[in-house]
């Protein structure tokens, strides 16, 4: 699966251990999942088994 920025919060908290990922930088299987939350964003650490790690934020959306 490819992930980036543009991609909806609701996938990005599906993903799984183990599940594939790529963007233009890195790829390979998830190894470790880590999210961190601000006033302004969520973000999204997807550590690889190929030793790279995936980051993806998503802005908060204020109703």
């Amino acid at each position: 699966m490819i992930v980036n920025d543009d991609l909806p919060t609701s996938t990005l908290l599906e993903l799984k251990l183990g599940q594939y990922i790529e963007n233009a930088n890195a790829s390979g299987k998830i190894t470790k999942i880590e999210i961190q939350e601000t006033d302004e964003f969520l973000q999204f650490l997807f550590g690889l088994d190929s030793q790279k790690q995936i980051v993806v934020r998503k802005l908060k959306q204020v109703c």
